[in-house]
């Protein structure tokens, strides 16, 4: 029988807020929310007293292009999984306790990389380790493609080297039988110009900077809006690419119906 879902409510930050702001926003919502129990952060129920089912250990990676609706995913998957019983690690992306570092938060947060060896893909083994050995589901957003993949693409590194770094990171994983949830939009420009409409001043000309100054639209004399489409879109072109290598779900536009969306990704998750 189909489980029936229940819609949470969806977080959306003033439009007009700082980025540095509207990062912490984000965290401490997660975070208060984790704290009342909806992303399920607490454990629920005991090893020995859970259902089979509910034994079942699982990696789930959400990622998709910005504003694809990664994080309200995070949110209502962690919620339905703790409502049926099931103990949730859910980690938003800026999360002080997360288990990966990643060059994509470093970069939003101090606009420099650490150390490469902060980076040290041992953390994907630790992760591995901690999802084999726990009897929690451990749900990322944007941390796998999003923050560890795509800082190379957007400097311009060749797609050899992004497929390597996920193949060997993919391989580090395998014990945790991860999940990879993709969320894109059916139109990469339309998704793009609405998430800017959505987010306002001063993130959009902020991206727009960004995006036009970084080495991969540079090399090819893109700016502006025009440099942010025609990244994503190559992007998508190359995570086609990747998607057949692991187990992974495809969800295009969750935005407009979200229950449905939502189903889709608990099938996948319940059927493993």
């Amino acid at each position: 029988m189909r489980r029936r879902l229940w819609p949470s409510p969806n977080f959306a930050p003033p439009p007009r807020c700082p980025v540095a702001v509207l990062h912490k926003l984000k965290g401490r919502v997660w975070e208060a929310r984790c704290a009342l129990g909806v992303l399920g952060i607490m454990s629920h129920g005991s090893n020995e007293t859970q259902q089979p089912y509910m034994r079942m250990r699982r990696l789930i990676l959400i990622e998709g292009m910005i504003g694809a609706g990664k994080s309200t995913m995070a949110e209502r998957l962690a919620a339905m999984l703790t409502e049926e019983g099931r103990g949730v690690h859910a980690f938003h992306e800026f999360a002080a306790n997360h288990p990966i570092r990643t060059p994509g938060v470093d970069l939003v947060r101090t606009g420099a990389r650490a150390p490469e060896s902060m980076y040290d893909l041992g953390q994907w083994n630790a992760l591995a380790d901690r999802c084999t050995r726990g009897a929690h589901t451990v749900i990322l957003e944007s941390t796998f493609l999003q923050n560890s993949m795509m800082p190379l693409f957007v400097d311009d590194a060749s797609t050899a080297v992004v497929k390597e770094l996920f193949a060997e990171i993919t391989r580090r994983i395998v014990p945790a039988v991860p999940l990879l949830v993709y969320l894109r939009p059916n139109d990469v420009a339309e998704a793009i110009r609405r998430v800017h409409a959505d987010r306002g001043e001063p993130w959009s000309s902020r991206n727009y900077t960004f995006v036009s100054a970084c080495p991969w639209a540079r090399r090819r004399g893109l700016v502006g809006e025009r440099a942010v489409v025609e990244l994503y879109r190559a992007w998508e072109r190359l995570v086609d690419e990747l998607l057949p290598t692991v187990k992974s779900i495809v969800v295009t536009d969750p935005q407009r119906d979200w229950v449905r969306a939502l189903q889709r990704v608990y099938d996948a998750v319940s059927a493993s």
